[in-house]
């Protein structure tokens, strides 16, 4: 009796082996042949909008890459983010497959996370019209990016200029004061700025873009001490080009 007992639970135990093992082979020969029957986007909640969920869900079905109803472990993911990544607008795009099983059955999907760049400045002349991103890539205009951010007008060449005038832009935006006080700045020839303010009809030399933030210190400086007790019609220029220097041109 007692090795008939042994010989059930050895039996026992190679069944439930089976069951288990046949279990795991159909669930992964189910999850090899599930298609993609899904797209999702999360764009950062902290990004702006040019492109929302469907417009890029629109991009990917314009890839030319096979998503949609094709075998989702076919799907080359690097493939699909590198032509994602083609689109300044984009930025830090991740694409994963993901199986969702409900009991036997499987639902295939393809899971997309991306940021959004994020403009400093808007470049504006009579023949282009862009943002820039703090590493100096390219963002079409849109309508449906409404923020008010520094546009630049002007000699826009340079690239160490651009470079300095990318952080003096960044630092603007950053700081509720100097945000609402600048509205513009014109780059001159020879890489100097002009700064033209939100209110009155003065106009900021402020030079070169570099040592902007004591620069910004100081003009703070005439904002609240000079114009408390003068005003600031009475001024034609302010020049903060020189270190250390605040020189008012009256009209």
């Amino acid at each position: 009796m007692k090795i008939l007992k042994k010989i059930a639970i050895i039996l026992a135990w190679l069944c439930l082996a089976a069951f288990v093992g046949s279990t795991i082979y159909y669930v992964y020969t189910q999850r090899e042949v599930v298609k993609c029957q899904s797209v999702t986007v999360n764009i950062n909640k902290n990004s702006p909008r040019f492109l929302d969920e469907s417009e890029i869900i629109d991009l990917i079905e314009k890839s030319g890459e096979p998503v949609i109803g094709h075998y989702l472990a076919m799907i080359n993911t690097h493939k699909l983010e590198n032509k994602l990544s083609m689109y300044t607008t984009l930025d830090n795009v991740e694409i994963y497959r993901k199986v969702e099983a409900k009991g036997f059955s499987f639902h295939g999907k393809l899971v997309v996370n991306v940021d959004e760049r994020t403009p400093v400045v808007r470049i504006k002349n009579s023949n282009e019209d862009y943002y820039l991103d703090y590493k100096g890539i390219k963002i079409p205009v849109t309508s449906k990016y409404v923020d008010r951010i520094m546009i630049a007008s002007g000699t826009v060449t340079d690239e160490k200029i651009i470079a300095s005038l990318l952080k003096m832009a960044d630092f603007v935006n950053k700081d509720d004061f100097w945000k609402a006080q600048i509205e513009q700045v014109f780059i001159q020839e020879n890489g100097e700025l002009l700064l033209l303010p939100q209110v009155g009809d003065y106009l900021i030399e402020f030079g070169v873009p570099d040592d902007y933030q004591v620069k910004f210190r100081n003009l703070k400086a005439v904002y609240q001490e000079g114009f408390k007790n003068i005003g600031w019609n009475k001024y034609k220029t302010i020049s903060v080009k020189y270190r250390n220097q605040v020189v008012c041109t009256k009209k």
